[in-house]
């Protein structure tokens, strides 16, 4: 059904299939880079297509369904580190080194993920499910977790 839609609103077999293989590795990949090495791979078709194709969705005009809300919103939003294979969105690295992340704000330097190694050492946590913010007076660190049990603030580490 979805193909029928997306031939209808203009793709062709190779848009179509290109579509379903990118959305595919993303979903594989849980982003749009190769896991080994963070390799960004893009869409092999058109920006306009690719929203062409999602916006023939039959849940984009289902009033029931949250979908055109989503990606009327989202898309905007994305829609750049989709498509872009230039500096720095091309790989996976700390934006003083010409690429991004989303485990650390945009303004975290190297500097700043040694504390918080540090930091998250001292407390006997796992940097692999944590994100870290960096604000003028202070680093947020998260931790994915459905329990909030042990959650701590306000913590004076080194300064």
């Amino acid at each position: 059904m979805l193909e029928e839609r997306a031939r209808e609103a203009g793709a062709n077999e190779d848009e179509w299939k290109h579509f379903i293989a990118y959305c595919g590795t993303f979903f594989c990949m849980h982003s749009n880079y190769v896991s080994a090495g963070g390799s960004k791979f893009v869409p092999n078709l058109s920006k306009e297509r690719f929203i062409s194709i999602l916006r023939s969705n039959p849940l984009h005009n289902d009033i029931k369904s949250d979908y055109r809300e989503v990606l009327d919103e989202l898309w905007p939003q994305v829609e750049t580190e989709v498509f872009a294979y230039e500096t720095p969105y091309k790989s996976i690295s700390f934006p003083e080194h010409g690429g991004v992340t989303g485990y650390f704000s945009r303004n975290m330097t190297s500097e700043d993920l040694k504390l918080v190694k540090e930091f998250l050492m001292d407390q006997g946590i796992s940097i692999l499910n944590t994100r870290a913010f960096k604000f003028e007076d202070r680093i947020v660190i998260t931790v994915g977790s459905i329990s909030s049990d042990g959650s701590k603030s306000g913590i004076d580490f080194k300064g």
